[in-house]
């Protein structure tokens, strides 16, 4: 008998997407109307976060920590313009749909290149957007005294939980 522990396969594998799907009231009563997977609307908002992010690197938009994370990196306004950076992440943005995928489109375009500190400018406007996004959208589905749709609720607990299990896992 082996007294190797056997890895768990499921921990290797991918994590299952759990995709939610609606469709309209009308569909259910036996017409012919596709799903409606409000995860695809990331295409069509992608964009519009990106642009958001890039309106949001203009000086003006900067909050006291972003401008103390400038400065400790010796970064400024016009150097991360002269890094040529939006122009490269602009190129990532219309390669992404034509590259093998998203880290092979960033390589291509010459924004993975870019310094560490310089990338993470963008992705952290990027990311702050994005949640903008989130609270805008929950907002035109929900009323301000309700809760979300439960199936959003439920991924989200869900993200909430295994973020919390990154943490513990951590701890040991």
């Amino acid at each position: 008998m082996d007294d190797q522990p056997q890895a768990d396969s499921q921990a290797e594998e991918e994590p299952k997407r759990r995709i939610f799907q609606f469709r309209r009231k009308e569909a259910r009563a036996g017409a012919r109307d596709p799903y409606y997977n409000p995860e695809r609307d990331v295409a069509h908002i992608g964009p519009s976060i990106a642009r958001a992010a890039m309106a949001a690197m203009e000086e003006k938009w900067w909050e006291p920590w972003f401008k103390e994370y400038m400065e400790s990196q010796g970064l400024s306004y016009q150097s991360m313009l002269e890094t040529r950076a939006p122009l490269l992440f602009g190129k990532a943005l219309t390669q992404v749909i034509r590259a093998k995928d998203p880290v092979v489109a960033l390589k291509e375009s010459g924004f993975a290149d870019l310094p560490p500190a310089i990338q993470m400018i963008f992705y952290t406007r990027i990311g702050q957007c994005f949640l903008a996004a989130i609270w805008s959208g929950v907002k035109d589905v929900a009323r301000p005294e309700s809760d979300p749709p439960i199936a959003w609720a439920e991924i989200i607990d869900e993200i909430e939980e295994k973020f919390g299990d990154i943490i513990e896992s951590a701890k040991d």
